[in-house]
């Protein structure tokens, strides 16, 4: 009935009114220290008196106690005699299998496939633990609440040794198929992705969101010794702290890979990387994606997902278009002067894939990064033009 491994505490079997006082006896034997996690994956069904040991078993921990792989039925039980409110009762994940699945897009921390014409899943990397992805769960949710379109998922699975997140969406293409299968109306299309943006880019949050400015400023200490010398970090952390702040929205991986359409609304997916901050720390991913790839070949931009069938021209196309209609101006001097601080932003930022993907781009690359946001902090930082 019960059997202990890792400091995790396994239950199994029937928990009922002619073992309770067994299971009691042997639950309250352990040594406990702290949090008490309980693999109830093998429990075929608990009574209230086994129901109560857990109350003991808490009051005795003086700490939280996680009950995990929670069969539906067993759910129900804690559930309707309110012990999910006291205990942190967590469902048994599912498996399931992507084999087969479209890919619709990828991000930094996993790939989005199509399940159905109403279910997509979000499948991912291996080294995304569950935290992570509950936590971008919780900032979908709370960014929802504060008025950005997003879409809520509804259920977690296993996905072989990873995570998924399945989103219902009924009838909704992402806005990258969408271009790529109307290449005649790209501007139509980029324009409104951009106008998008630049109004989410205008709610307002709290502290429930991190700030992105601050977090890359810490963050970058941890190129010292790897890939920079402690004088190039203290430049390339002067060019993230010439951002002004701000508390409004920022998506964190903000391209059109991660938006869905349905019945014209844009929805966007993705949140894990979201937090509050400047817009112009949200318009790194577009420029890698739009501007850097442009002095890539073509070989290089066929093997990333974002840029796949598109031409050289028609990448500048959506690059130019998305600026121009984000910043609402056709002024050369002015967009000129935007792309060069968007680019010194987005080198600064992406030369930290060297410490959180390691092996994403070669060292020559990381190196052409660092060099350029050096050059651009050395020609002496200006305010940020918008």
């Amino acid at each position: 009935m019960i059997e202990e491994a890792n400091d995790i505490i396994k239950i199994s079997g029937r928990i009922d009114s002619t073992n309770a006082t067994q299971f009691e006896e042997e639950m309250l034997a352990f040594d406990i220290k702290g949090d008490v996690t309980i693999d109830a994956r093998e429990l075929e069904y608990i009574s209230s008196a086994g129901l109560r040991v857990f109350l003991k078993l808490k009051k005795k921990a003086d700490a939280n106690v996680n009950v995990t792989n929670v069969s539906p039925e067993i759910y129900d039980i804690f559930e309707v005699t309110g012990f999910t409110s006291i205990l942190n009762v967590k469902k048994a994940l599912r498996n399931m299998s992507v084999n087969g699945l479209e890919v619709i897009g990828k991000g930094a921390t996993g790939t989005v496939y199509r399940i159905d014409n109403e279910t997509i899943i979000k499948v991912f990397n291996e080294n995304v633990g569950l935290n992570l992805i509950n936590n971008e769960g919780k900032k979908a949710k709370a960014a929802f609440i504060f008025g950005v379109p997003t879409a809520i998922s509804y259920d977690t699975v296993k996905v072989g040794n990873c995570y998924g997140v399945i989103y219902e969406l009924l009838n909704a293409k992402d806005l990258l198929t969408i271009i790529r299968n109307d290449k005649e109306h790209i501007e139509e299309h980029v324009k409104n992705f951009a106008l998008k943006i630049k109004s989410m880019h205008q709610i307002e949050v709290d502290d429930t969101f991190n700030d992105i400015k601050q977090g890359t400023i810490d963050y970058l200490g941890s190129l010292e010794g790897l890939i920079c010398s402690a004088d190039e970090v203290k430049k390339i952390r002067a060019v993230i702290g010439n951002i002004p702040d701000r508390n409004t929205f920022i998506h964190g991986d903000a391209h059109i890979g991660n938006v869905m359409v349905q019945d014209g609304e844009y929805m966007f997916i993705d949140l894990s990387s979201s937090g509050k901050g400047h817009p112009i720390l949200d318009l790194v991913s577009m420029c890698s994606c739009f501007k850097l790839t442009q002095s890539q070949s073509q070989e290089a931009r066929e093997a990333r997902e974002i840029t796949r069938g598109f031409s050289l021209s028609e990448i500048e196309l959506i690059w130019n278009t998305f600026l121009k209609t984000y910043l609402g101006t056709n002024d050369e001097n002015y967009l000129k002067k935007a792309e060069e601080q968007i680019l010194a932003v987005t080198y600064s930022r992406i030369i930290l894939a060297a410490v959180a993907i390691p092996g994403l781009f070669s060292e020559n690359k990381l190196e052409s990064f660092k060099s350029k946001a050096i050059e651009y902090y050395d020609k002496g930082l200006e305010p940020i033009c918008f």
